[in-house]
């Protein structure tokens, strides 16, 4: 996803430029086995990844590419007989460590939500508040994320259903800390929505 994307063949040459289309699904096909970078900057680094989907086919820069992770950071429930899936992603891009080596590059890390009822699989859109910028460090990203990288790992405690409305209890664990906050979800106008509804204190070891 990204305001351009830029499409490739499978001799890497530009056979198109997309602009201004909403974030897709589509199938990962193959990653390249080495990483790339057009900068000097190690942080740009990214694998090219060919994907298929119903507007974009070929390969494409692994940083605007993100994998669901199958991780235990997921989580699924039902509501009412819907089950509601809650699954954790990744980019593909240089990130927080390389073959054993810390890296240290910022991530993104957006969550996707399966709703079978709904017939809705994608992305969460974000309600920027103070406690949102408190648990992104003032980066306003524009989709709720639940992370895992070397400044915290996140965990989903609880969720209690009210209604339209979900919330979720999640854990923090920082590198010398933690806290805990909750996040409201609901659907509406055919998408999902989040809002922090806190952030809590943090506790040092």
């Amino acid at each position: 996803m990204g305001k351009s994307v830029k499409i490739f063949n499978n001799r890497l040459n530009e056979i198109e430029e997309i602009s201004n289309i909403p974030p897709q699904i589509v199938d990962i096909v193959e990653i390249s086995d080495s990483l790339f970078n057009d900068t000097k900057e190690i942080c740009k680094s990214f694998w090219y990844v060919k994907v298929q989907g119903e507007k974009i086919n070929g390969i494409v820069n692994g940083r605007q590419v993100f994998e669901i992770q199958n991780s235990n950071q997921d989580t699924s429930f039902t509501v009412e007989g819907n089950q509601i899936e809650i699954l954790t992603t990744d980019f593909l891009g240089m990130g927080v460590d390389y073959n054993g080596d810390l890296m240290g590059c910022p991530v993104d890390q957006p969550i996707l939500i399966k709703d079978k009822k709904n017939n809705y699989f994608g992305l969460v859109d974000l309600i920027q508040n103070e406690y949102s910028k408190k648990a992104s460090w003032d980066n306003e990203y524009p989709y709720f994320e639940i992370r895992s990288d070397d400044g915290c790992h996140d965990k989903i405690k609880s969720i209690i259903v009210d209604g339209t409305n979900i919330t979720l209890k999640i854990h923090r664990e920082f590198q010398e800390g933690e806290n805990d906050y909750e996040v409201m979800l609901r659907y509406e106008n055919n998408r999902y929505i989040a809002e922090y509804l806190n952030f809590g204190e943090i506790k040092y070891e």
